[in-house]
């Protein structure tokens, strides 16, 4: 199976708005993301046509467990250890590497303080590597109450013109030193992290959460499963012209995503142990699978007879947090009743689908 070819159905459904992957007016805009991305259509593209619409309701799937083992809770509830240490405050030593710092502090240049240089009562990690080299090294030793003058010099590459290849001081106060401790599951840990009293509370209220998570799950793979069995039973011929649109609309929501983090895209498909050429061809399958799924949907809205309601589009607002004259004004009526017709269809696929526990 290819590595991106199961789509869920509510990023599919960005992807669509921005793409606009059904036939729009040529330099319409609309919002790709909920962050204002936008990509635009610069011209209408014939999607192709659905030359056999195949079986689609009675299609068999099959639902996933949602029991939540004993081994699964244990591992979400180490997860929730690790993710919250306990900080014991130190007063018999003086500061070591791992240990988190309450620290006063202004950084000067030729005597004078800089600006972002300041401040009161910061959290510092030492090791952590967020400050400039020397500076949480400098505070290894340190005693509560200390006051040091560290002599410093930030990067030639600092981001900041004025401030890289300088010479600064950082004259530094320790106001308290904690010792990060990895956390225990008991009764102060639960109560620390809860409104809860006792392990045995916090242990059932995390299953009753991953049960409600894996009946969620379970749900939408179902609606997906039954997606694809019904798309397998139909046969397309599609545009090779809208596949290469759809693909540059996806390519430039990722580029202009991954942009904004500093990264380029070969930075970025890197992380996923890929090529760059490799993505772009996963990218077009994905393409032309999304082609497939407007087509196809179409297909069986218009042989259901179905129409948008109110309530369709309300569900589809449910599903993203927010209401419906928030939806439009993001994305406009025509997509908003787009979406939420491939909604309506995926249910009414999945709700006559043949079920297997």
């Amino acid at each position: 199976m290819r590595r991106y070819a199961r789509w869920m159905l509510c990023g599919l459904a960005v992807l669509t708005l921005a793409a606009g992957c059904s036939k729009k007016e040529a330099a319409e805009e609309t919002t790709a993301t909920a962050e204002e991305t936008t990509v635009e259509s610069t011209e209408e593209v014939d999607l192709g046509e659905i030359t056999k619409l195949g079986t689609y309701k009675g299609v068999e799937v099959t639902k996933m467990s949602t029991e939540v083992t004993d081994e699964e809770l244990d591992a979400r509830i180490q997860t929730i250890l690790d993710m919250n240490p306990e900080y014991v405050e130190i007063t018999d030593r003086p500061a070591q590497e791992g240990d988190v710092v309450n620290i006063d502090f202004v950084g000067m240049k030729d005597g004078e303080a800089f600006e972002g240089g300041t401040a009161e009562g910061y959290d510092l990690e030492l090791g952590s590597g967020v400050f400039i080299d020397g500076f949480e090294d400098g505070l290894i030793g340190a005693s509560k109450g200390a006051e040091l003058s560290l002599n410093l010099t930030f990067p030639e590459d600092y981001a900041s013109a004025d401030l890289a290849g300088q010479a600064v001081v950082f004259d530094v106060t320790v106001n308290s030193i904690e010792e990060k401790r990895d956390a225990v599951l008991d009764e102060n840990f639960v109560q620390r992290m809860s409104d809860f009293t006792t392990v045995e509370e916090f242990r059932d209220d995390t299953r009753a959460d991953m049960e409600a998570e894996k009946v969620q799950q379970a749900d939408t793979q179902l609606q997906n499963d039954a997606l694809m069995a019904a798309l397998e039973n139909s046969e397309f011929e599609i545009n090779p012209d809208a596949v290469e649109q759809q693909f540059q609309a996806q390519y430039s929501y990722y580029e202009t995503m991954v942009q904004g983090y500093g990264m380029t895209m070969e930075d970025y498909v890197g992380m996923m142990g890929l090529e760059l050429e490799e993505f772009e061809t996963e990218m077009r399958n994905i393409a032309e699978d999304v082609i497939k799924q407007n087509l196809f949907m179409n297909a069986v809205a218009e042989a259901e007879k179905m129409e948008v309601a109110d309530e369709d589009r309300q569900y589809v607002a449910d599903l993203y947090g927010t209401d419906v004259e928030t939806m439009e004004s993001m994305y406009g009526q025509e997509a908003l009743d787009e979406m939420a017709m491939q909604y309506k269809v995926a249910n009414f696929i999945r709700d006559n689908a043949v079920v297997t526990e």
